[in-house]
């Protein structure tokens, strides 16, 4: 199978910039494989996580707030 590699780059005038991220372990040249729900290298093993903590914000730019609800008392 022939190799895609020319897909990895983007080349704006004089130049060149990766797609991809590359391994922190690794270095440039060994890319992130991206998965669901991770990123991963498969030459060291190297997993990065997305970040489960952030919330969505509403269009204000303020987090929104969890609501509670509220249940009625039984009546006797």
């Amino acid at each position: 199978m022939p190799s895609k590699k020319w897909e990895l780059y983007e080349v704006s005038g004089d130049t060149i910039k990766r797609k991809k991220k590359s391994c922190p372990k690794c270095g440039g040249g060994v890319f992130l494989a991206e998965h669901k729900n991770r990123m991963s290298c498969g030459k060291c093993g190297y997993t990065e996580f997305p970040n489960k903590e952030a919330k969505p914000e509403t269009p204000a730019g303020k987090p929104e707030k969890e609501k509670k609800e509220e249940k009625p008392a039984k009546q006797k």
